[in-house]
């Protein structure tokens, strides 16, 4: 007589089953097709083909703050939450996007968010603004934060000098690469042809980790430590407009400083971070 020597042993976890449908099973999980539900919503009459400036989170809050952007034009929704304030400003023939500057995207939403906007706008070329921490920056200079350059990428091999390029192995993981990617794959699969461009901040932060949901949330503003010179913010906006053809007749300039913001700094305190205050190494 044979003696099965699992006969008391409990099943494999693989091999749990039960006839019942709905008792519960711990080992069932998702399946990797059913992710969250994405309805993305644009409320705009901006003519399409127009170049795009995309002005995402922190970066973009505090940059709308002197861009002189005019009414708002337009709204963008993801499940019902105001994602994206369009703009079409009187000085130039140039669309703007302020992303994120209310909420922050998951991962999941991303894809279809930016390729919903590029379909919508068909945009003829696209610059965006954005952030770029600078502690977890791989770089063989040291460099303390107060000389921190502002760093871009681009699709097109050109120089933006005195920016530097954001090089390998640094990776961005955020909406501003999703529209980079979907940019290059537009023009890789056809004959559409578009220049992109991302410009970034340089920030003392550590990058958050996208949420695993989608919510409104006030994003709070950088740092004080944070505060981006009056000078590096005109250059910056200036380029925005030039890398996509266009150019404003103003120029960029804070006009909104309240009591006890994060950019609300006295002076004293400006030139301190200015000279390179607590400054730390990378």
């Amino acid at each position: 007589m044979e003696i099965d020597p699992l006969a008391d042993a409990l099943p494999p976890r693989y091999a749990i089953e039960s006839d019942d449908e709905d008792e519960y099973n711990p080992l069932t999980t998702q399946r990797a097709d059913e992710g969250p539900i994405v309805n993305i919503k644009i409320e705009s009459q901006i003519t399409a083909g127009c170049p795009l400036v995309i002005a995402s989170g922190p970066a973009g809050d505090f940059w709308a703050d002197g861009a002189d952007l005019g009414e708002q034009q337009g709204a963008i929704f993801i499940n019902n939450i105001q994602v994206g304030f369009l703009f079409n400003p009187s000085s130039t023939r140039t669309v703007v996007l302020v992303s994120e500057a209310t909420t922050a995207l998951p991962l999941w939403s991303m894809n279809k968010y930016v390729n919903d906007i590029l379909d919508r706008l068909q945009p003829s070329a696209v610059s965006i603004l954005d952030v770029y921490s600078i502690q977890s920056y791989i770089s063989s200079e040291l460099l303390p934060v107060h000389e921190a350059p502002v760093r871009y990428l681009s699709l097109g091999n050109i120089s933006l000098n005195p920016f530097q390029i954001f090089a390998p192995p640094n990776i961005l993981q955020s909406t501003s690469a999703a529209f980079m990617s979907a940019m290059n794959i537009r023009t890789l699969s056809s004959s559409y042809q578009s220049n992109a461009v991302i410009l970034l901040l340089p920030s003392p932060e550590i990058s958050r980790a996208a949420p695993s949901k989608l919510s409104t949330s006030r994003l709070s503003r950088p740092s004080r430590d944070q505060a981006w010179s009056v000078e590096m913010m005109m250059e910056v906006d200036e380029r925005l407009f030039r890398m996509v053809g266009a150019k404003r007749s103003g120029t960029w300039a804070l006009r909104s400083m309240p009591a006890g913001s994060a950019f609300g700094l006295s002076k004293k305190r400006q030139n301190l971070v200015e000279a390179g205050e607590s400054s730390m190494y990378i």
